[in-house]
Parts: structure tokens; C-alpha cells; sequence
């Protein structure tokens, strides 16, 4: 079994915990500032780039594992960027809306279980190789 994807599903599923779990704390008003168009657009785009941006790795890693630590370094940096500037993004547009510090305290902590996750499955999935 491959427990790589184990680790990554397992990553963003902890991850959403605790967002939602941040998001109840949240008044109304802060739930709709959240939930505005930038905000939750970013979200999607991250999300959506990230499995494609796996996909890809994966099948690639799969296709040519004799280019497995080239293709693991462009995939881990380029995911790693990714994942770096969503962030930045959204914490900007936080703090713009002032939403409050705790929500982008756990918004940081999902943030960095689903970053470890992906870490990890890059890890396993290079060391399946051998």
C-alpha cells in the first residue's frame, strides 16, 4: 500500500478540521469577511493547484523514476513556493479585513499540517523509488 497519499489525504483532512473548528469562534460579521470573494477564491485556486500540481508529480514520478531527484526538486520547490505565497496572500487579505489574530493563528496551524503533509508525501513517494 501507498502510504504516501495516505499522509497527504490524512494532512488535509486534519487541516480542514481545524479550520472549521477556527471558523465557528468567528462573529457572523467575521464569518462573512472570511467567506468573501478573495479570501475563499484563493482557497480553491490553492487547493486546486496543489492536487493538480500532486497529480502531476506523482505521474511524472511514476513515467520516469530515473529522473526522480530532479523531478522531486523542481516539485518540491515549486510546491513549497506555491504554498509560501498563498499564504502570504491570504494572511495580507486577513489582516486588510481584520479578521482576528486567533482565526489566522489556526489558519496558520491548517496551513502548516497540509505544508507537512505534502513534505512528507514528496519524501515517501522519492523513497518509493529505490
Amino acid at each position: 500500500m501507498d502510504y504516501s497519499f495516505i499522509v497527504l489525504i490524512a494532512s488535509v483532512f486534519i487541516s480542514r478540521f481545524i479550520q472549521m473548528g477556527a471558523f465557528k469562534t468567528l462573529t457572523d460579521e467575521d464569518k462573512a469577511k472570511i467567506l468573501s470573494g478573495n479570501i475563499v477564491r484563493l482557497s480553491q485556486i490553492t487547493l486546486v493547484t496543489t492536487v493538480i500540481m500532486v497529480v502531476v508529480f506523482y505521474f511524472t514520478i511514476n513515467q520516469y523514476p530515473q529522473m526522480f531527484r530532479s523531478i522531486s526538486v523542481i516539485f518540491f520547490t515549486m510546491i513549497v513556493l506555491q504554498r509560501i505565497i498563498s499564504y502570504m496572500i491570504t494572511r495580507k487579505n486577513m489582516i486588510s479585513n481584520d479578521i482576528p489574530s486567533i482565526y489566522i493563528k489556526k489558519h496558520f496551524m491548517a496551513w502548516l499540517v497540509t505544508t507537512t503533509g505534502v513534505v512528507v508525501f514528496v519524501y515517501l513517494m522519492v523513497r518509493n523509488v529505490f
